[in-house]
């Protein structure tokens, strides 16, 4: 088996294409008659649809995972592009995409077409993750197995709400003198919170941005665990 094309529904090939081509896909076949289908491609990638009136958008089910060999540069591309030619980014609705994740198997962002359709591209292992697990894990024994379920709500299941209400119950939300961890699980716990905040209000909780800030300040970037630090918060709060 050398490559696989994947074949999606969508309600309409006008707007499926002209979202797939506000990425930066190139359409290589369209027809709207007798049965409207369209084929679009990125590099080696190629996506096929066909219109079927049966889902909605919104309750569309089907997923495909896509592996990449650089996951940053394929973000990049969609998203300058996406940006040039619309003037934004959708975090929220139809189509959306999400922001990169750096989850323990790959590094990745989620997004979901004009029609309903979610795909997963990510690169395994990404190579400037030297541990991909680092984000994911605390030295704190008394916090680490509800960090990593309040991680994974965040970025496996792109489930705010309850991570939301996760932060608030067991990590003493707004009262960081009280969660009694070294400063690298605090930084860790509060890059989290931070991006909770900003997925589900969309606006940065200025008490964790402050107390972040205080930490990082403490401590040299040249250090790789802080360097992470540093950069994770700097992925999370850039604007786009």
């Amino acid at each position: 088996m050398i490559r696989i094309k994947p074949i999606l529904p969508c309600p309409s090939i006008k707007e499926q294409v002209s979202f797939y081509e506000s990425l930066g896909f190139k359409t290589i076949q369209i027809y709207t008659r007798p049965h409207p289908y369209a084929v679009v491609s990125y590099g080696s990638l190629e996506l096929h649809f066909y219109v079927t009136k049966r889902i909605l958008p919104n309750e569309n089910p089907q997923m495909c995972y896509i592996e990449v060999d650089d996951v940053n540069r394929v973000y990049e591309d969609f998203t300058t592009e996406l940006k040039r030619r619309t003037g934004k980014i959708p975090r929220s609705g139809i189509p959306r995409i999400s922001k990169l994740k750096q989850l323990v198997e790959d590094r990745r962002f989620t997004m979901t077409d004009a029609g309903g359709n979610t795909l997963y591209i990510g690169t395994p292992h990404a190579a400037d993750l030297s541990d991909p697990a680092f984000y994911r894990t605390l030295q704190s024994v008394e916090y680490a197995k509800n960090f990593e379920i309040l991680y994974d709500l965040i970025y496996s299941k792109e489930d705010s709400h309850s991570a939301f209400n996760m932060w608030q119950r067991f990590f003493s939300a707004g009262d960081f003198n009280s969660i009694t961890v070294g400063d690298l699980d605090l930084a860790k716990i509060l890059l989290a919170a931070l991006d909770i905040h900003l997925q589900r209000d969309n606006v940065v909780n200025q008490g964790i941005n402050d107390r972040l800030k205080q930490l990082m300040n403490c401590y040299n970037s040249e250090d790789p665990d802080w360097n992470k630090i540093m950069r994770q918060y700097n992925n999370i709060i850039s604007s786009e």
